[in-house]
């Protein structure tokens, strides 16, 4: 029922911030600012944590993930002062955005947006950013157009790895973090063997070979350089998979109706059509969308579901949200029964309709195809779960944007 994930889904730090901001105060903004600084003076990642906000993004990765690339800065930067301009708060895009100053030690300055939400907690820093090669404020620019093919409802991509010229089909998976071949192609490929690793999915652990250093050639203007390819037994029905790899590098538009994708380079780029953003958090490589469901039209519980294209169905709830809210004991009258299979392990499923699914704020679906899924037998209480997944016959009645920098989805109906 599902392609095999790459790698580890682990722990979720999973916060939906709102899009009601207010004002914020100068002084409350130069207090924290001064908080800030001792932290940045001291070197000590853990005590900028407590003042970003449990999405703050950089290097397209979240809290507690961005930490690493904090812990670079720090060793490579030596700050004096943070140091709010005055007048300059100011709201846009539904969010508090102030400029700074950063002092650096050899009196250099650095000057910065920074985005802070209602809970006057810390979103973004653009100067962070740009020292890892990107900005929500430089021009976006159109990079590249591709074709793709339709395996029903699925994105097909056609790419080409390292010096083969065989035109391979890759399936376009945003619930995978990575990519993924199958191994006899591998084989036929030539494709080193750098290490093993363990991939782990709900409930089961299998172990991989992990090519690395591959360019995956996308046309014949664009390639990706250095990618990591997981080796599994079999990758069924296409040739493999390429996850996040492609939207971590651009602003990606996949327009169904003119069966193309469309890269942007990160940067202010702004949709033109008459569609919905949504905010979305990619903790540890997945992205994750705030929604909400009425299941028979009583009562409307909240969740953070796994944008994935890769899945063919509507919804999935994976039965820890399931279990934890009760949702096959409220009367729901299943259409069907069956059974999936995750790395050999089962566990039953229900079919049937949602009397209401809302996705953000925004998109409201009515009788929404709907699979609850039951416990196996082995299923524990844990947090590194999600709650479920929307599948490609979601999304492809959208054309979509996905911009990972401002952790945005935009959905706009389909013309056909």
């Amino acid at each position: 029922m599902k392609y095999i994930k790459l790698f580890t889904i682990l722990t979720f730090f999973i916060f939906y911030a709102g899009n009601s901001y207010c004002q914020i105060s100068e002084d409350s903004i130069k207090m924290n600012l001064f908080k800030l600084t001792i932290a940045l003076k001291n070197k000590d990642v853990e005590s900028i944590g407590k003042y970003l906000a449990s999405n703050y993004s950089l290097k397209m990765e979240t809290w507690p993930v961005c930490g690493n690339y904090l812990k670079t800065i720090l060793e490579r930067q030596d700050f004096d002062q943070v140091e709010l301009v005055e007048n300059s708060v100011r709201i846009l895009d539904g969010a508090t955005h102030v400029n700074v100053r950063f002092h650096l030690q050899n009196n250099k300055t650095e000057e910065s947006i920074v985005g802070i939400d209602s809970s006057h907690r810390i979103l973004f820093i653009d100067y962070f950013d740009r020292l890892f090669g990107n900005s929500r404020y430089r021009d976006s620019y159109l990079v590249e157009t591709l074709p793709f093919e339709r395996d029903g409802e699925s994105v097909i991509l056609k790419i080409r790895l390292n010096d083969d010229k065989r035109e391979l089909s890759f399936l376009l998976d945003t619930g995978a973090d990575g990519m993924a071949i199958r191994k006899t192609l591998a084989d036929s490929l030539n494709l080193r063997i750098g290490h093993s690793q363990t991939a782990n999915m709900v409930g089961a652990e299998i172990r991989v070979d992990i090519s690395n250093g591959n360019i995956v050639h996308l046309s014949d203007s664009l390639s990706l350089k250095n990618q990591r390819i997981a080796i599994f037994e079999s990758v069924r029905p296409v040739d493999g998979i390429i996850g996040l790899n492609l939207i971590k590098q651009y602003i990606t538009e996949i327009n169904f109706d003119e069966e193309l994708i469309y890269l942007y380079s990160f940067g202010n780029h702004r949709h033109v059509g008459n569609g919905v953003s949504i905010p979305i958090n990619n903790p540890f490589s997945l992205i994750l969308v705030p929604s909400s469901l009425d299941l028979i039209g009583k009562k409307v519980v909240e969740g953070n579901f796994i944008m994935d294209t890769g899945a063919k169905y509507h919804l999935i709830l994976f039965s820890q949200y399931v279990r934890k809210n009760r949702l096959l004991l409220s009367g729901f009258k299943p259409e069907g029964e069956g059974t999936t299979v995750s790395m050999g392990y089962s566990s039953p499923v229900f079919y049937g309709k949602a009397s209401e699914f809302k996705l953000g704020n925004n998109i409201v679906l009515k009788n929404m195809p709907v699979t609850l899924q039951a416990s196996s037998g082995r299923s524990q209480t844990r947090s590194d779960i999600p709650d479920g997944s929307i599948g490609i016959s979601f999304f492809s009645n959208f054309n979509i944007t996905i911009d990972l920098l401002k952790k945005e989805l935009y959905l706009e109906p389909r013309k056909q």
